[in-house]
């Protein structure tokens, strides 16, 4: 499972793995109760995980984190700081400046931690966030396996289709065209 088969859905509590799509919304399954719905488009919107990132005082171009890297963060230092009730606001802040030093106090608000710490706490009961944190092939490997790939492909297509040689029955000349050859027919100019 990669973190863009989970999303979040506006006003649907908890996190679902998409199960299929239609044009006029998703069907979805709760990773809370494992019930399967359909959920229309018109009413709800749902947010891929891996399109999530927090808002970070680093000097990167557009001044957030990934999700998969905070959440890979959390897992790191659980046992030395577990995810806090999210009823405590001032437990709440405190760990997210463990597990991200730098977040942006302003930008990042006290719903926002609530909800990364209900997140983690799904995740990590269906025993996920390995899974979805685990690095994947670079770009320039996954590019190589694809080229490879495509040249072995390519290579089958033109050994299965090598084309046919067209006979002819005709016992003229070697140099002639054939008979049924198309021939250009041109029409003379106009003079002006």
């Amino acid at each position: 499972m990669d973190l863009s088969e989970v999303v979040a859905i506006t006003g649907l509590p908890g996190l679902f793995k998409i199960a299929g799509r239609k044009n006029d919304g998703v069907i979805a399954t709760s990773l809370v109760d494992d019930k399967t719905q359909f959920v229309p488009a018109r009413t709800h919107l749902s947010t891929p995980l891996d399109k999530i990132t927090i808002y970070t005082t680093d000097d990167t171009p557009d001044d957030t984190v990934e999700l998969k890297k905070v959440l890979a963060s959390i897992k790191k230092h659980e046992a030395a700081h577990a995810v806090p009730d999210g009823k405590d606001e001032k437990a709440l802040k405190t760990w997210m400046e463990k597990i991200l030093p730098t977040y942006d106090k302003e930008k990042v608000h006290v719903s926002d931690m609530k909800k990364l710490a209900k997140w983690y706490g799904i995740l990590n009961a269906k025993q996920l966030i390995e899974e979805l944190t685990a690095e994947k092939p670079a770009e320039g490997e996954r590019e190589k396996n694809e080229e490879g790939a495509a040249e072995k492909t390519e290579v089958v297509a033109k050994k299965e289709s090598k084309p046919k040689k067209i006979q002819s029955n005709n016992s003229s000349k070697a140099g002639s065209k054939p008979s049924n050859a198309v021939k250009k027919i041109t029409t003379p100019r106009k003079a002006t």
